[in-house]
């Protein structure tokens, strides 16, 4: 499909504007998801290291306060057993007092070490103090005494001789804390030796850390929850799952929450993506450790946000660049579309001239008030059309003279080569005449001498006829007969003499020599027929004169000499005339080339004539093809 100037602007320039666009825009976007969900993912990992911090902070304040009252327990053998009983007593009640939110208070005292007599491996005094009835109450009672590997959370703390926190747990045996999950934090009482003497505890609700996760909602949908070290939840977005076992409750692969837990046993943050099997959208997970003193236990702080939450903002804002986009493309193409049409315009209109041009209308205007580009080359369109028109009005009026001249020379061509053919005929005619002439001339010649030989004799025997008259008598007879034959070569040569005058007549200047030496031979000619009507006269008296001649012999022989000698001039004449027919039979040849050449040359001038005035004609049909004004042709 041809498409035009003005459609392949729009295409190329919208096309490159859109790819641009597209390219800009996704980069953006891209850029943005990227910004947003690593801000969202800092945010949440924020979220999860401040909530971490607090409840770590609630944590550690009980383990700084138990920790330090555990200190001050270690000088118990400073005080004697009764006033130190007292005194441990009132501190307990005035720090249940100052800390309102403590379940109770235990304190364990290692018999063997308030009586250095006592033997058994087991064996602890113990006092509880508790809350009932709006009153701290206390019971102390003696426990254990036995020699048993007891496994309980008080000996495996004396075992390990370290503060820690005991993993959460439901109070069975207070019906007040029923369905209450708690913890222990404890602390160890160390004498100055370091070896263990007892054990401080406080037991706290862990009610309050669902207020703490509650208070988490960095996003909508964000799930939120504290794992302890035993992997029970104590706190969780979803009250329904506290208290139960976290990896039995996971809506998603456990591989990467494993490998979390592990990250806070080794006190390490740790991120990560997983799909939620129960609604099917991708969440990100922020995990912070949560270290309580100097225990070796390790809780954990979950938050996990849907990933298209996070992203919804960005979404948005990428909706909202789109149609942006989209509104500014489309002004974009307006522009673009104004502006491609007043470029497209004057190089249509050119190529539209030019059109006009080739389908040979020289008569088109183009009008362009450009004064670019544009406007040069309508400006150059326009003067070679006037310039072409100039071209081919010249070129129409040169093809009709040449047509007309070569018409002309063409039937002048052919006259001359009528002529030519003409005078190339006469000329063989002359020349087959001449031909003849020289033949005729050549005889008499011969004839001339053969009358020189005779006359000689003639004298010779008149000489002799004194003693010959019977014969001179025959003799005379021939003579009669010989003289006959050359009375008849005169007339004939007469003749010859009148046709040659008459062809040298017909020659003109050529011919005016050989006129001259015609009327010669005629002259001759008629002599000779004189005498020989003379001699003829003279023979017939010869035989009545035979008797006188013995006596006229000897006045015979001067005239016979003198025949001879007029024979001689004869023969010599012919001669002349023979050469100079030779030459005129030459020159009649060369007169006859060079008609025949002329012949020749007029033919083919006819003809270069006639195809000249062909290619003339077809000149004319092909500027025929431009229209040009009637004035101008």
């Amino acid at each position: 499909m041809r498409l035009n100037l003005k459609t392949k602007l729009n295409l190329y320039i919208l096309g490159i504007a859109t790819v641009v666009y597209g390219i800009a825009i996704g980069y953006i976007s891209f850029q943005l998801k990227k910004s947003t969900y690593s801000d969202s993912a800092a945010l949440t990992s924020a979220y999860a290291r401040e909530y971490r911090n607090k409840v770590q902070d609630d944590l550690n304040k009980i383990m700084v306060s138990t920790r330090t009252l555990s200190d001050a327990l270690g000088d118990h053998k400073n005080y004697s057993r009764k006033s130190g009983d007292v005194f441990y007593n009132d501190l307990m009640i005035n720090w249940m007092e100052n800390n309102e939110h403590y379940l109770s208070v235990g304190l364990s005292w290692e018999k063997k070490a308030l009586d250095e007599k006592y033997d058994k491996i087991n064996g602890r005094l113990r006092s509880v103090y508790f809350r009932k009835d709006n009153s701290i109450q206390s019971k102390t009672e003696s426990i254990e005494e036995n020699n048993m590997h007891l496994t309980s959370a008080y000996y495996v703390i004396r075992d390990l001789n370290e503060e820690t926190i005991v993993d959460p747990y439901y109070d069975v045996s207070t019906p007040e804390l029923a369905g209450v999950l708690m913890t222990t934090i404890a602390c160890p009482i160390k004498n100055k030796d370091g070896e263990f003497d007892g054990l401080l505890g406080v037991d706290i609700s862990l009610e309050t850390m669902k207020d703490i996760i509650a208070d988490i909602h960095p996003f909508t949908g964000t799930v939120s929850y504290i794992v302890a070290n035993n992997r029970l939840m104590v706190a969780h977005s979803d009250n329904s799952l506290i208290g139960k076992d976290f990896f039995l409750n996971l809506q998603g692969d456990s591989v990467d929450f494993k490998r979390g837990l592990e990250e806070t046993l080794l006190n390490k943050n740790f991120e990560f993506e997983y799909v939620n099997k129960k609604d099917h959208n991708r969440y990100f997970v922020a995990i912070a450790p949560i270290s309580i003193g100097d225990s070796q236990k390790r809780w954990m702080i979950g938050i996990e946000v849907p990933v298209h939450i996070i992203m919804q903002e960005a979404n948005l804002v990428f909706r909202n660049a789109i149609i942006v986009g989209i509104i500014g493309l489309l002004v974009l193409y307006i522009l673009i579309y104004f502006i491609s049409t007043a470029i497209s315009k004057p190089i249509v209109d050119s190529a539209n001239f030019a059109k006009t041009i080739s389908s040979g209308n020289l008569e088109g205007k183009l009008i362009s008030d450009k004064t670019d580009e544009t406007g040069d080359l309508a400006s150059s369109l326009s003067e070679m059309a006037e310039k072409l028109k100039i071209i081919i009005t010249e070129v129409i009026i040169s093809s009709n003279t040449i047509s007309k001249s070569s018409a002309d020379l063409s039937h002048f061509a052919e006259e001359l080569s009528d002529g030519s053919n003409s005078q190339a005929a006469s000329s063989e005619e002359i020349s087959a005449s001449m031909e003849e002439m020289v033949s005729n001339i050549h005889q008499n010649s011969q004839n001339a001498l053969e009358t020189k030989k005779i006359a000689l004799k003639a004298v010779d025997g008149i000489r002799e006829g004194n003693e010959f008259t019977q014969s001179l008598s025959h003799s005379i007879n021939d003579i009669a007969q010989k003289i006959s034959i050359i009375g008849e070569i005169a007339r004939q040569t007469n003749i010859l003499a009148l046709n040659a005058a008459v062809e040298a007549a017909r020659a003109g200047e050529h011919g005016k020599g050989f006129a001259v030496v015609a009327d010669e031979v005629r002259k001759l000619a008629l002599r000779s027929q004189q005498a020989a009507n003379q001699i003829d006269e003279l023979s017939a008296n010869g035989v009545e004169l035979a008797s006188k001649t013995t006596k006229k012999l000897m006045e015979i022989i001067p005239d016979i000499e003198k025949t001879a000698v007029l024979v001689q001039e004869i023969t010599a004449a012919s001669l002349e005339q023979k050469m100079g027919a030779d030459q005129v039979s030459e020159a009649i040849n060369q007169l006859n080339l060079i008609t025949q050449q002329n012949a020749s040359s007029s033919s083919r001038f006819s003809k270069n004539s006639e195809a000249l005035a062909q290619q003339a004609e077809i000149l004319k049909d092909l500027i025929a093809y431009f229209h040009v004004t009637k004035e101008l042709e």
